[in-house]
């Protein structure tokens, strides 16, 4: 039967995990640490996996994963406690597709969304991340030159409903970002050539049928949701998490665009939903809940990738 596995140390977490996952109606098995969860991974075929940041830095963490995958298991999810200075270690690996870091109750918002994302392989739209009902703008971009006026007009809105000046400019921030790394660094060719990624941002161009890039954007008094999608889907899993590593968030990568490493550093969430040669989609998340010194010095992230 498959099921799911919790591999962490604490009982409460424990707990909390079985009670959030349950709810899949998948049967959720739970080991203390690496060593009982191989043997549990022996006699189960687990779908899914959730395991203790800190177990990154065991010498069995190769050899688990490897049994993991041969059992079945199709995705794993990491998350982080207190364990803030493990991120970079983390994302060092360029490995780990799902890293939450947020406590509770932002935990319980995020591992629910990504365990069904995960599960049933519907990954597409930020309507996931937000409350039922809320409402999304949408702009079809057909001109690189409509960037820099969305970005201001997005971020008017956004104080218009009661958002603070730190939240409006980084939802400006992420919108610039993502719209840039859409209309520039996603178009390829069918060598795979990223033939507009070297062109002046500021170069204004004419977006045909094919080049257009989709904004959407919603707000539910929770999160802002920043949505932008491409018809390229030249943006892959390496490229992502390579990207999401870079200490200097100037540092480009082929088809990522130099904005991925600070849209990341800008938002609270960060989810990339990912169908080869069809289409990218990336969400950023902005927390609005939190004061500035109350926000955790670190980012979720996920990256999905469409079964074919």
């Amino acid at each position: 039967m498959a099921s799911i596995l919790i591999v962490h140390p604490d009982r409460k977490t424990q707990r909390m995990l079985q009670r959030i996952l349950g709810v899949t109606g998948y049967r959720v098995d739970i080991a203390d640490d690496l060593e009982q969860g191989t043997r549990l991974v022996g006699h189960a075929v687990p779908i899914l996996v959730v395991l203790d940041g800190i177990a990154f830095g065991a010498d069995e963490i190769s050899a688990f994963f490897a049994n993991a995958k041969a059992r079945g298991a199709e995705a794993c999810m990491t998350l982080l406690g207190g364990e803030i200075d493990q991120v970079p270690a983390i994302l060092g690996m360029g490995s780990v597709t799902n890293l939450l870091v947020h406590p509770m109750p932002t935990l319980g918002e995020e591992l629910t969304v990504t365990t069904h994302k995960l599960i049933r392989g519907d990954l597409f739209g930020a309507e996931k991340y937000l409350l039922w009902g809320t409402e999304l703008h949408e702009t079809m971009i057909t001109r690189a030159s409509q960037r820099a006026e969305l970005v201001g007009r997005l971020a008017q809105q956004v104080r218009a409903r009661g958002q603070s000046a730190r939240v409006a400019s980084a939802a400006m921030l992420v919108a610039d970002e993502l719209i840039s790394n859409a209309v520039h660094n996603a178009p390829v060719d069918a060598a795979g050539v990223h033939y507009r990624k070297d062109l002046p941002r500021d170069q204004e161009l004419e977006l045909d049928e094919p080049h257009q890039v989709r904004l959407r954007w919603g707000c539910d008094a929770r999160y802002i949701a920043i949505e932008v999608t491409d018809r390229f889907g030249s943006l892959d899993r390496d490229t992502v998490l390579s990207s999401l590593a870079k200490k200097d968030i100037r540092e480009s990568g082929g088809g990522a665009g130099m904005g991925v490493a600070l849209t990341y550093r800008s938002c609270d969430h960060l989810v990339f939903n990912l169908a080869p040669t069809k289409r990218t989609e990336i969400i950023a998340l902005i927390d609005v809940r939190q004061p500035t010194t109350e926000r955790v010095p670190a980012s979720s992230y996920n990256v999905f990738v469409e079964r074919s």
